[in-house]
């Protein structure tokens, strides 16, 4: 459909934060860091005689390959908790969903490397003691630490068994959070086990060095990052200022107060929000902000449904909200100044008509807005204002999927709305099915992988 010129969008008259500058942090920075830190443990442990135990005898092999998997699950531990720590300089290189990705990774090499551990070192001292392997574990069990170590690899198995999609998936997402904490707990009950009886602590002062120095720093990133901004945010909370009706029964609610300008936030990046209603406060929700950051305010749009639905329709102006971010690098400077497609589904618009805001009138944003009713779209008279600003047109598909004659999001489909499609940056935001079908469209109508952004926080 065609844009037409609209009245004043809602935040005419309000001023403008500027926009944060982009983290220092450079890739070479972090390929460092990824590879220098087990180089060093590998030649901490050779160092320490690791190579000739392992190339002394079947049981030495079978040891030194137990030490090695103990070092990789215990890097990549810390490695995911690094990760997770939400740490704001690395998030704005990288974003949370991405780096969230990578922390699945490292808890499956932990997993797999603690059971490559203690399979392998209790066969290598079963071959040694002449005991079988469920007695050499009933000996074990009375050192020092060790019955900790035992309930951390149970721990984090059970971690690493609660991410498994099929079964995360039919778990409330508060049940698979509350368990998936177990993994500090795990750290936590490792670090006595691997202090007293690591080969690299055993009288190398400094490897203990080395290795207690790693994991100071990943606690000071995991209090600083996931602690620090509740901690400000508890301090000085912000307020609902104002609560607007959306199209279905939605919601667009204003936040404001002076912490505000320190929160560096950009249009299309999230927070995790936690309002102070009863039923609400408990617990932490991820929304986009669906405009610009405002000296005013920042707003959010989101659907109120489901349990809490009740609880959301008590959010008044004054309600004191507490919430942790900004997250997410789904920002315009991805686009670089070139021409942009933008691809929305449902409430996926919020943080693309935030982003519309920073766009120019030189990039004619493209704006394909899935929705299953025209009277359901959020923000219709707002996003004909912007794209008319901007050389931009928006492109309405609506309906049920089922009454569709067509796949909106094949490479004819999309190409037929927005001819030069290849030549532009993508922007898409919806659910995860949606996202997928809108990424593979693109690609088929030429659109460079790289070209194609999007950012998840249904994690």
């Amino acid at each position: 459909m065609s844009v037409i010129e609209s009245p004043r969008q809602a935040t005419a008259g309000l001023h403008r934060l500027p926009t944060p500058s982009p983290s220092p942090l450079i890739g070479p920075d972090i390929a460092a860091a990824t590879i220098g830190i087990p180089l060093t443990a590998l030649v901490l442990w050779l160092a320490d005689g690791g190579w000739s135990l392992a190339t002394s005898s079947t049981s030495g092999a079978l040891t030194g390959i137990g030490q090695l998997a103990g070092l990789a699950a215990g890097l990549a531990a810390l490695g995911g908790l690094a990760l997770a720590s939400r740490m704001g300089w690395l998030e704005r290189r990288y974003g949370l969903d991405r780096m969230l990705g990578w922390h699945r990774w490292t808890g499956m090499i932990a997993a797999f490397g603690l059971a490559v551990h203690a399979v392998a070192l209790i066969a290598a001292y079963s071959m040694r003691s002449g005991r079988n392997p469920f007695s050499q574990v009933a000996f074990l069990f009375g050192e020092p630490w060790m019955p900790a170590a035992m309930v951390a690899g149970l721990l984090m198995a059970l971690v690493s068994l609660t991410s498994w999609r099929r079964l995360k998936a039919r778990m409330a997402y508060e049940t698979w959070f509350h368990l998936h904490v177990l993994g500090y707990l795990a750290v936590a009950l490792a670090l006595g086990h691997v202090l007293v009886s690591g080969s690299d602590f055993v009288g190398n002062v400094w490897a203990q060095a080395w290795w207690i120095g790693l994991y100071v720093l990943v606690g000071i990133m995991v209090v600083v990052g996931r602690f620090g901004p509740l901690l400000s945010s508890l301090l000085r909370p912000l307020r609902v200022t104002r609560v607007d009706p959306l199209p279905d029964g939605s919601m667009s609610v204003w936040l404001g107060g002076r912490r505000l300008p320190r929160l560096q936030a950009s249009a299309g990046q999230y927070f995790q929000l936690r309002f102070g209603v009863p039923g609400l406060w408990w617990n932490s929700h991820p929304y986009s902000i669906s405009s610009a950051p405002y000296a005013e305010g920042l707003r959010f749009s989101f659907r109120a449904q489901g349990d809490d639905a009740a609880a959301f329709r008590r959010i008044r102006p004054g309600t004191r909200v507490w919430l942790q971010g900004p997250y997410g690098t789904l920002t315009a400077e991805r686009a670089h100044g070139t021409p942009v497609v933008m691809i929305a589904g449902g409430t996926g618009i919020a943080p693309l008509r935030a982003i519309l805001e920073n766009l120019s009138a030189t990039q004619r944003p493209e704006l394909i807005f899935r929705t299953s009713a025209p009277g359901n779209a959020w923000f219709l008279e707002e996003l004909r204002y912007l794209l008319a600003q901007r050389n931009g047109r928006l492109h309405v598909v609506a309906g049920p999927r089922i009454h569709l004659t067509h796949d909106p999001f094949a490479a004819s489909a999309l190409q037929a709305l927005v001819p030069d499609l290849a030549t532009r940056t993508a922007y898409i935001c919806g659910p995860t099915g949606m996202s997928r079908a809108a990424a593979r469209g693109l690609r088929a109508a030429g659109v460079p992988q790289g070209n194609i952004h999007t950012d998840r926080y249904d994690y």
